[in-house]
Parts: structure tokens; sequence; C-alpha cells
């Protein structure tokens, strides 16, 4: 997986949420202690960091089969 940052954040529709649930799921982010992490107003989501990208995942229980090395990929 290449670098992420937030001039180049990583960008998922797949771990994304329906528009109607934006505010409930960014809430949920900050329930967990999530920085670096948002649900944009079309219902993806953005990382701008490994670390936040990984604590999404695992906070929603989803799995990666691209992920790299040292990146969450699931149960």
């Amino acid at each position: 997986m290449s670098s992420i940052s937030e001039g180049k954040p990583w960008i998922s529709q797949s771990a994304g949420c329906h528009e109607s649930q934006v505010k409930e799921f960014n809430e949920q982010l900050k329930e967990h202690g999530v920085q670096c992490a948002q649900y944009l107003p079309d219902g993806k989501l953005e990382c701008t960091s490994r670390k936040a990208r990984n604590a999404v995942l695992k906070s929603r229980n989803l799995f990666d089969r691209d992920g790299g090395y040292g990146d969450y990929t699931g149960e």
C-alpha cells in the first residue's frame, strides 16, 4: 500500500456509508477516538494516516485483502 498523507489521502467507497449516515458515522469515529479520518458528504471514508485507516477498519470489523505490512487486514 502506498503512503497515506493529508496530501494523498486514502479514500474508500467500500468502507464508506450512505449519505444519510455521515453525521452518525463521524460521531462514531469521535467516540472511538479516531483522528485523521472522516466520512465525506457523499459517504466515502477519507483517512489521512495509516493509523487512522487501521483504527477505522478495526472499529467497524472490516477487512482489506490489499493491506500491506503493518496494516490491519481483518481477523
